[in-house]
């Protein structure tokens, strides 16, 4: 129970992220506000990047898998999250057309929030791999 719990953790940033977006959409500030999805999608990503590199590091001390190389561990955490991100698109192109919403008003807007949730992980990518290098310093004094 404590595994599950801990594990369920890691899904907070993500899930208080997507909940903060559903109300702000719930208030219609997204047609007040057109760009308001920036920063979501930003978010997104790094939330979706943040909640990887805790799975990952979980697994890794529980022996679940090996240890990955830093390189490759930051490769798979920005393919992670690009794979959320084109797949969140995939979801808001399947309710536009099978539920007649509006979500993607163009293709250069479903391309800049693409960009978004990338680069929102490739932030939290570089904020992990400092972090792991100022441990790895720390380690060896």
């Amino acid at each position: 129970m404590e595994r599950a719990r801990k594990i369920a953790s890691f899904f907070l940033f993500p899930t208080v992220v997507y909940l903060v977006h559903l109300v702000v959409k719930g208030l219609g500030l997204y047609e007040v506000i057109p760009n308001v999805d920036i920063p979501f999608h930003y978010l997104g990503g790094l939330s979706i990047a943040y909640t990887c590199a805790q799975l990952l590091a979980y697994l890794e001390s529980e022996k679940g898998t090996p240890v990955l190389h830093r390189v490759l561990f930051l490769l798979l955490l920005l393919s992670i999250t690009a794979t959320v991100a084109v797949f969140w698109e995939f979801a808001e192109f399947l309710s536009d057309q099978f539920l007649a919403t509006n979500l993607q008003p163009s293709i250069a807007n479903t391309m800049q929030d693409q960009f978004l949730g990338i680069l929102g992980g490739a932030t939290w990518a570089l904020i992990y791999f400092k972090r792991d290098l100022k441990r790895a310093a720390r380690s060896v004094l």
